[in-house]
């Protein structure tokens, strides 16, 4: 067991309670840091586990320290459900429906969540969605059920509004309100629903709203750092982190094809194409400046279309085999470890034309992959690196469009070879006949059978 990581979020523990002079006996510290760690560190993690909200809790203050800590312990689609060690937190919380979760109506005395819901804006009887924040809500009322015996209610309130704008990428709403705004608008509500004469005669209580929002802003941009900070290898790596937690849900079998790499690759791209660079970071009354907003939404542009170009190499080369596949009669669930063969003729059919017009950086990512100290990295994919630099940006994205075309039908494999230079597709079918000495037969032949005519 790796007691470096328990010991980690234990610290953070209590390092936050003695922030906030609260006296939290060890014991019941270390059952919150195993229960965090039982969660972020499940084996469908590859994302959201214990690097991810360590890193989040580095020179934060304690109550975004507690809210770092809770907000991804609950993964719906990611762990299949609601972890056991928080399920019994939220029993009485939702109904579990044949495609949706529905929210319970809240019991009387059931303060926690009833602040959950005031604070992230939900009804009794609305179906929860991952998309509009079911998991950080859950995420939350375990948060609150743990902590409410040791915080005060502003405390909770501002973990819980800490948690709540970690939903993210969510546009204005028709008014034009950014979800900090609207996020300021329910914490007010809470606190005058709390105490209506305090708040509305005291200039502290709103103080605590504008405190409690800003704190929420830093917490939410920290979390989407990947997008709005850091830099294009390091967005690249947490993307693909995100792609292969999605695959994690499937079977084995199903993960190790093809098919199954190029829907989450599919999925991601599509994603990133609606996702605007505006959206990304976080800001409420000046906080933080609007040369630093500028600044991170320039630094998501330029991230968001780094990944999208890597997404679009590896695309084109997991088309290409899948077409091989389909057009030699052999098995579709393709390794995906074929990515990773050396492609020797790279040098060879490399014309000056595609040399010039690719990204370099881009083109040594693919081949030689980069290591990460807390995560596992990206694995170097020689094939993408090599088809990539043949056809060069343009020529990529054009193949990924045709390629687009062959997965929703629109095109056969054979054809969707045949529009592809020649010898990129040839140099391809050699190393891989080669790898795959089963189908080499078939693959020489297919081949043989495309470009025998046009020779």
């Amino acid at each position: 067991m790796p007691t470096t990581t328990i010991h980690r979020i234990n610290d953070r523990f209590d390092q936050a309670f003695r922030g906030l002079s609260m006296e939290v006996p060890s014991a019941e510290v270390r059952q919150l840091a195993m229960l965090v760690y039982q969660c972020m560190e499940a084996k469908t993690r590859t994302y959201h586990a214990a690097f991810h909200v360590l890193a989040l809790c580095e020179d934060m203050q304690p109550i975004q320290v507690l809210a770092a800590l809770f907000h991804d312990v609950v993964l719906y689609q990611v762990d299949d459900g609601v972890p056991a060690c928080v399920s019994a937190l939220l029993e009485n919380v939702m109904h579990h429906e044949p495609a949706a979760l529905r929210l319970l109506e809240i019991a009387p005395d059931d303060q926690a969540l009833a602040l959950c819901v005031d604070i992230f804006g939900f009804h009794p009887g609305q179906h929860l969605s991952p998309r509009h924040g079911m998991n950080e809500f859950l995420s939350a009322v375990v948060a609150v059920r743990l902590l409410q015996a040791h915080l005060s209610a502003p405390q909770l309130i501002a973990i819980v509004a800490c948690i709540e704008l970690t939903i993210p990428f969510r546009a204005p709403d028709a008014r034009g309100h950014s979800a900090a705004q609207r996020l300021a608008q329910r914490v007010q509500a809470r606190c005058t629903k709390l105490t209506p004469a305090v708040f509305d005669s005291d200039p502290s209580s709103a103080a605590f709203v504008k405190t409690t929002v800003i704190n929420a802003v830093d917490l939410a941009n920290r979390d989407v750092t990947g997008f709005v900070e850091a830099s294009p290898e390091y967005c690249l790596i947490n993307s693909m982190l995100l792609v292969e937690e999605s695959l994690m849900p499937r079977a084995a079998s199903d993960k190790s094809s093809l098919s199954a790499y190029r829907g989450a690759l599919l999925g991601m791209d599509t994603f990133l194409s609606h996702l605007s660079p505006v959206w990304v970071g976080q800001s409420f009354e000046g906080h933080p400046d609007a040369n630093q907003v500028v600044q991170m939404q320039a630094t998501a542009r330029q991230n968001i279309t780094f990944v999208r170009d890597y997404l679009a190499a590896v695309l084109s080369s997991v088309a290409i085999l899948e077409a091989l596949a389909r057009s030699a009669g052999t098995r579709v669930a393709m390794a995906v470890s074929f990515l990773g063969m050396h492609c020797a003729e790279e040098a060879r059919f490399a014309s000056p034309a595609a040399r010039s017009m690719f990204n370099g950086q881009l083109h040594q990512l693919l081949k030689t992959g980069l290591e990460a100290q807390e995560n596992p990295g990206l694995s170097p994919l020689p094939l993408a690196a090599c088809i990539y630099r043949c056809l060069g940006q343009e020529g990529t994205l054009l193949t990924l469009q045709q390629a687009r075309q062959m997965f929703a039908g629109m095109l056969t494999p054979r054809a969707f070879l045949q529009s592809l230079d020649q010898n990129v597709v040839c140099a391809v079918i050699r190393n891989t006949a080669e790898m795959d000495a089963s189908h080499k037969a078939a693959l020489l032949a297919l081949e043989h059978s495309l470009y025998s005519v046009v020779q």
